[in-house]
């Protein structure tokens, strides 16, 4: 009983929270080798009541070389792979889900490609997309500031640089980890029943 109640206190408290994301000073360029510089810093917050912190992470490129981690996602079970493609299906469908909340942004991107009339048309239209994007998401619009400049040097090429604070309904990363497991466990179900009609299928 006990269990029960401190279960769901939790469960509630998670449903007022909110995952805040701040990055800051993350640079990526396509110029080769392809990089992205080794002074970033991504913090991730799982903050109460929409204010106040519980749990922070920090993330910097040193700590994830120090994780290994292409070494690990090398390492996935084969059983694993098999369903890439139906978990990627599902949850990319989940994922168009979640309201991500802008609460800063300062975003620079230097963009070009080997045709200059092309590029020429590709910054204004790049830009309204991201106005159209950054209007709905951005809850302040005095802390949003985004450039987009032209480079003309015959080479397809694109530089980023992006610092912000981005927040995420913790209801909803409950909602896609919940419609995850369900898919998973149709798609069990459907190959238990696949493999049950087969088993008849040389008497």
């Amino acid at each position: 009983m006990v269990f029960l109640f401190v279960f769901f206190i939790v469960i509630f408290l998670l449903l007022l929270s909110k995952i805040r994301i701040e990055i800051n000073n993350l640079r990526f360029s396509s110029i080769k080798p392809k990089q992205i510089n080794r002074n970033y810093k991504i913090v991730i917050k799982l903050c109460l009541f929409n204010k106040m912190p519980i749990i922070k992470i920090s993330l910097t490129k040193i700590k994830l070389e120090k994780l290994n981690i292409n070494k690990k996602i090398k390492n996935i079970n084969l059983k694993v792979l098999e369903d890439k493609n139906r978990f990627e299906k599902n949850f990319w469908k989940a994922i168009k889900k979640i309201e991500i909340t802008i609460k800063k942004i300062d975003l620079d991107v230097e963009l070009g490609t080997e045709n200059a009339s092309f590029t020429s048309l590709l910054i204004p239209v790049f830009s309204t997309i991201l106005a159209m994007i950054f209007r709905k998401k951005i809850s302040n619009h005095e802390k949003q500031k985004f450039k987009i400049t032209p480079i003309y040097r015959d080479k397809n090429i694109i530089n980023i640089a992006i610092s912000g604070i981005f927040e995420i309904k913790m209801i909803h990363i409950i909602n896609i980890i919940y419609i995850l497991n369900k898919k998973k466990g149709v798609n069990k179900h459907e190959r238990a029943s696949n493999r049950g009609s087969y088993d008849y299928s040389y008497e």
